[in-house]
């Protein structure tokens, strides 16, 4: 996965061709702005923003979505939009159909959601399991490397193949 810093964003290649832009937020862990939600699921911001405004009994704001936070764009000031939670996005992922959604929700569902499995139900992280004695250290799976084997399992078309190379991965 690339990651590339610019004004507080990272960019974060999804498939080929695709990076979004994705904000660090405290609280969240991360947000994206509703351009950037739009990009990945292959839509207009506009049909973002219409999902929105249609489905207000299920998109949450604070949960899934907040409004109105200012955007910085580096010396072009700042500007307010609709940012979105891992939750909203994945919430979102139910109301798409296109094709490139199909691709964005395996990257929210493999890549996302996932790394909160590595927490307990007390949101802490939990301990990885006793080194075996003699084992080489240097090769480990940590955490950015699964990510990274992640993103690239991602741009594999064959699903029977994608689902298999993840079940190795031991996901």
């Amino acid at each position: 996965m690339h990651k590339e810093k610019n004004a507080g964003k990272l960019k974060m290649q999804v498939t080929d061709g695709l990076a979004v832009a994705v904000y660090p937020n405290h609280q969240h862990e991360f947000l994206l702005p509703t351009k950037e939600v739009a990009l990945g699921y292959g839509v207009s911001p506009y049909t973002i923003r219409t999902h929105k405004r249609d489905h207000t009994e299920e998109l949450v704001e604070g949960k899934h979505f907040i409004s109105t936070v200012g955007i910085t764009n580096g010396a072009k000031g700042s500007t307010r939009g609709t940012m979105w939670t891992k939750r909203g996005i994945v919430r979102l992922g139910f109301f798409i159909k296109s094709e490139r959604a199909k691709l964005f929700r395996d990257w929210a569902e493999d890549l996302i959601i996932k790394v909160d499995e590595h927490r307990d139900l007390f949101g802490s992280l939990m301990t990885s399991t006793p080194k075996a004695i003699g084992k080489r250290n240097h090769n480990r799976l940590t955490q950015a490397r699964l990510v990274d084997i992640l993103a690239d399992v991602a741009r594999i078309d064959d699903k029977a193949i994608r689902l298999s190379l993840i079940q190795k991965l031991g996901l």
